[in-house]
């Protein structure tokens, strides 16, 4: 990944939970986890918002998504295998 920090959006689509990961300068291990989450059956993803506030882009994915946020890392979390 570049330089730059950005936040991720991990979206739990069985739950229509969501999670806004970040700033951060480095998805792969979020990309991991949500992969191996995927393989055990689990209905979730992952994308970047950018370089934005991590409320504004909660505020941004909760009204076009109309899901719930919950707290960071309760979704998958990369320390904990996902």
């Amino acid at each position: 990944m570049s330089g730059r920090s950005f936040v991720l959006v991990v979206v739990d689509h069985d739950s229509g939970e969501f999670t806004i990961e970040g700033p951060m300068r480095d998805d792969h291990p979020w990309n991991k986890a949500v992969v191996n989450a995927q393989k055990v059956g689990r209905k979730i993803r992952c994308f970047s918002m950018g370089d934005m506030d991590p409320e504004a882009a909660a505020a941004e994915w909760q009204k076009t998504s109309n899901g719930r946020r919950v707290a960071a890392g309760s979704i998958v979390n990369p320390n904990d295998g996902f």
